[in-house]
C-alpha cells in the first residue's frame, strides 16, 4: 500500500511539473510591470506569475506561523493559570480536611 501512495505522489508531482513547464513555455512574451511610477525590468510573463505565486506561498506560511505562535503563547499562559488554580484548589482541600 505504501508503494501505491508513493507512486500516486510521484505521478502527481510529475503532472504539476509538466503543467508548470507548459505554462512557462506558453507565456514567454516579455512584459514590463508598472506600479506608482515604478517600472520593473522587462521579463517573461510566466516569471512574474511564478514569482507572485512563490511570494504568496511564503507569505501564507509566515502568517500561519505567526498565528500558530500566538496561539501557542496563549495556550502556555492559560496552562500556567490552570496549574495555579489547581494548586489553589488542592491547598483549599487540605485546609478543609485539617480544619
Amino acid at each position: 500500500m505504501q508503494w501505491l501512495k508513493r507512486a500516486v505522489l510521484i505521478i502527481f508531482l510529475l503532472l504539476v511539473a509538466l503543467a508548470t513547464l507548459d505554462f512557462v513555455l506558453e507565456n514567454q512574451q516579455s512584459t514590463q510591470l508598472q506600479f506608482l511610477e515604478l517600472h520593473s525590468p522587462a521579463m517573461p510573463l510566466s516569471l512574474f506569475v511564478i514569482i507572485a505565486f512563490i511570494l504568496g506561498s511564503l507569505l501564507g506560511v509566515f502568517i500561519g506561523w505567526l498565528i500558530t505562535t500566538r496561539l501557542r503563547l496563549k495556550l502556555m499562559v492559560q496552562s500556567n493559570e490552570l496549574n495555579r488554580y489547581r494548586k489553589e484548589v488542592d491547598k483549599l482541600r487540605t485546609q478543609a480536611i485539617k480544619g
